[in-house]
């Protein structure tokens, strides 16, 4: 009899947790979503305003003889870009968080996705003095989905690793093909992320202290979400000091494999 009280409390006891557990998990998505929500919104709001300043910089400009001035209009202008690449940005990532995110499924090799991608931005590597180097081990291994999303999300992960890496070192692209998937590393022998700041380097607006770099903090948020939306994931190991590595894992293409 005392056995069987014993376990009824236990067994209660192990449900109320759980079911603390499922209340306390359901308000957290709630929160999320009215996050994503509350951005998409104030984003969405920007744009009208934002576009009929740009409207009036360009009248400005045009009718600007005064070179000074017309200097001036060029960094309003070059601010309002930044605005609305920040603007597109969080809208992308609010429809992501709220499942609308809409991927194609085209069978495409990867490989040459990342190739042109890394091919681009060697001149803003070489004005840093750093060089990219593409090492593929897996042949012409196609995945399925979006070659111009998935182009964004090497983009950002190439350029970051760019910005982090000291001057005459190379950031290294790696491939590997196994189990169904494909994994592209991205990784550089910068300064490397603080191991309590990992958790936090895919959430939109963090910035870990040693990386001070300009920025909005949105290109790792929005890199995440796009892998995501093609069945895939990003990961990320790193030492203070030594560097960090980025690694995107994605499915193979049924057939290609």
């Amino acid at each position: 009899m005392i056995r069987d009280a014993i376990r009824r409390r236990r067994d209660g006891g192990r449900e109320a947790l759980v079911a603390s557990l499922e209340d306390l998990a359901g308000r957290l998505a709630h929160e999320e979503q009215a996050r994503a929500a509350f951005i998409g919104k104030v984003s969405h709001e920007l744009r009208t305003p934002l576009t009929v300043i740009k409207g009036y910089v360009y009248t400005l400009q045009r009718a600007e003889a005064d070179s000074g001035k017309a200097a001036k209009l060029q960094v309003i202008d070059g601010e309002c870009e930044r605005l609305s690449y920040m603007i597109e940005t969080l809208l992308e990532l609010s429809r992501a968080r709220a499942g609308h995110l809409r991927v194609c499924e085209t069978a495409f090799p990867l490989r040459a996705c990342v190739e042109e991608v890394a091919e681009r931005l060697e001149a803003v590597a070489s004005h840093r003095k750093v060089g990219i180097a593409v090492r593929w081990s897996c042949g012409d291994v196609a995945v399925a989905g979006d070659d111009n999303r998935l182009r964004q999300v090497f983009a950002n992960l190439i350029t970051n690793a760019i910005k982090y890496a000291p001057p005459d070192t190379e950031v290294v692209v790696t491939a590997d093909a196994g189990d169904g998937c494909i994994t592209v590393g991205v990784e550089d022998r910068g300064r490397g992320i603080a191991e309590a700041d990992l958790p936090f380097i895919f959430d939109e607006f963090f910035q870990a202290p040693e990386r001070s770099e300009p920025g909005a903090g949105l290109g790792l948020a929005i890199a995440r979400e796009l892998a995501e939306a093609h069945g895939g994931r990003i990961d990320v190991t790193s030492r203070v000091g030594e560097g960090t590595r980025f690694t995107v894992t994605l499915p193979i293409a049924e057939g290609a494999a």
